[in-house]
């Protein structure tokens, strides 16, 4: 079978890394190459895969801007994708692409007796090599014809889905679980009165569309760059649309102060701020966006950066991250795909494996929102 293997070199990782998106796709430690059929280890099912997405992380690890910290957590050489809509035997199923003790043969650390196995402890422990699906040498990810996914981790999808939609699974049971971390209740969500989205990419789409899916009924800013996604911003249920967290927060009230150096400090804002962009400014942004003693929830990847925490302190914030999603999650956002009409436009584009630097270069300008590989 065809599949994209990723073998890390520490050269093309520096230049990569001081180029960014100038770097040439091609030049990157990808290949489309021949693999040995996957083996199917106990409690393994094989999937033909239908559709597989290129995600943020994926780009930050081809790039060079993922944080050098987590390098002991993955384990390459290592065919890519964790974004999986598949076959087995015929029925259209998503993939949890975690490996926690379950998959690696050992028993339940804490984290996984009480159910939250997205904090696994053991995931450089074990029969497998570090990582999750598309990031683990030993088991191969969705950016192939063919993977191995556990039974425990394979979701059937209702005939009524769309594949574009679909495919869309994973990254949205990473907002679900985010939402559910921040303003989740046993009874449901104590939603904040006002909430803002910074970043309309598929991301902050995703966190858009599924607010609304849960029942926040308040007034739902977002900050969308370009007007392909405030469009789409708008469709999927936001209140209104800014060029910047700035004119956001103007528009909710918030008073600005002038410091030295050109700095600013702002006070009031949103009760709730979402941070969907990756970037390091997206996050800086949040943390002024935020009213006094609100949450900011870091859905994006911002890696290593310089970081003011005087908001955090000043102003009394909480910063949350959400990195994956507990079974739980990822079982209740595929029951919620039927209601979640309109997901499928951020799939712009479609393209067969052999045309990856293509499709590499298309996610990486942002030239569409979801870019997907179709083996």
């Amino acid at each position: 079978m065809r599949g994209l293997l990723f073998t890390p070199s520490v050269p093309r990782y520096a230049a990569a890394r001081l180029l960014g998106k100038r770097y040439p796709a091609q030049a990157l430690p990808l290949r489309l190459v021949a693999l040995p059929e996957p083996t199917r280890p106990r409690g393994f099912e094989r999937l033909k895969v239908r559709l597989a997405g290129i995600c943020g992380s994926d780009l930050a690890l081809l790039y060079g801007k993922q944080a050098p910290t987590l390098s002991s957590m993955f384990s390459f050489p290592a065919v890519l994708g964790h974004e999986v809509l598949a076959e087995l035997g015929g029925v259209r199923v998503v993939v949890n692409p975690l490996l926690s003790c379950l998959e690696r043969g050992l028993p339940d650390c804490p984290a996984c007796a009480r159910g939250d196995d997205h904090l696994c402890e053991n995931v450089a422990e074990g029969s497998l090599a570090p990582g999750m699906l598309g990031f683990c040498r030993d088991l191969g990810g969705g950016w192939a014809e063919r993977m191995v996914a556990h039974q425990e981790r394979i979701f059937p999808v209702d005939e009524r889905v769309p594949d574009e939609r679909a495919v869309l699974t994973e990254p949205a049971a990473v907002v679900l679980h985010g939402l559910r971390q921040v303003w989740g209740r046993s009874s449901g969500f104590d939603w904040p009165s006002r909430l803002l989205v910074i970043g309309a990419g598929s991301i902050g789409l995703l966190t858009i569309r599924l607010l609304r899916a849960l029942g926040y009924n308040g007034p739902l800013y977002a900050v969308a760059r370009h007007p392909r996604q405030a469009e789409l911003a708008q469709r999927l249920g936001a209140s209104r649309t800014f060029p910047s967290a700035q004119a956001a927060q103007r528009a909710a009230g918030a008073r600005h102060y002038p410091g030295i150096l050109g700095s600013v400090s702002w006070r009031g804002g949103f009760e709730g701020v979402i941070e969907a962009s990756g970037s390091p400014g997206g996050l800086q942004e949040a943390s002024w966006a935020v009213r006094e003693g609100g949450r900011v929830l870091l859905l994006g990847a911002p890696a290593t950066a310089f970081h003011d925490f005087s908001p955090y302190w000043f102003r009394e914030i909480g910063l949350f991250g959400s990195y994956t999603y507990s079974w739980d999650d990822f079982a209740q956002t595929v029951k919620l795909l039927p209601e979640l009409e309109g997901l499928e436009a951020l799939v712009t584009h479609k393209f067969s494996l052999e045309a990856w630097p293509e499709a590499i270069q298309t996610a990486a300008r942002r030239k569409g929102i979801k870019v997907v590989f179709k083996p």
